[in-house]
């Protein structure tokens, strides 16, 4: 009889045990979640930023010469009204546009955003100026 209820509290603990296990799983993985969909703001945001780099040229008439490189602020593209993300008024930063030579020997323009957002996301090569 002693048996059986060693056997009872055994099997008790084990699935004790698995049930914990599944909650810190479970609380795991919606961390994780919540935190890829955070840095997934951070991502668009410089999606849009470079896209609104490629309009601010268009609308100003702008023209990069062979070999240079220009940076447009985040704040220069807020003020013409080019991005739409709320996640950039916590943010500060810029695009590096640059003239570089492709395959082709041709001259084209690369556009790199970067951005600074208080302590919870930074693109590397972010440079203060």
């Amino acid at each position: 009889m002693k048996r059986e209820r060693e056997k009872h509290i055994t099997r008790l603990h084990i699935i004790l045990f698995c049930l914990f296990l599944i909650f810190l799983i479970t609380i795991f993985v919606i961390f994780k979640v919540k935190q890829s969909k955070s840095i997934n703001k951070y991502h668009d945001l410089e999606k849009e930023m470079v896209n609104a780099a490629d309009k601010y040229y268009q609308i100003n008439n702008l023209v990069l010469a062979d070999g240079n490189e220009k940076r447009i602020t985040l704040n220069q593209l807020k003020k013409q009204n080019l991005i739409y993300s709320e996640v950039a008024s916590k943010c500060k930063g810029y695009v590096l546009s640059t003239s570089e030579k492709n395959f082709d020997g041709e001259y084209e323009i690369t556009n790199t955003a970067y951005i600074k957002c208080s302590n919870k996301y930074m693109t590397s090569n972010y440079e203060e100026y």
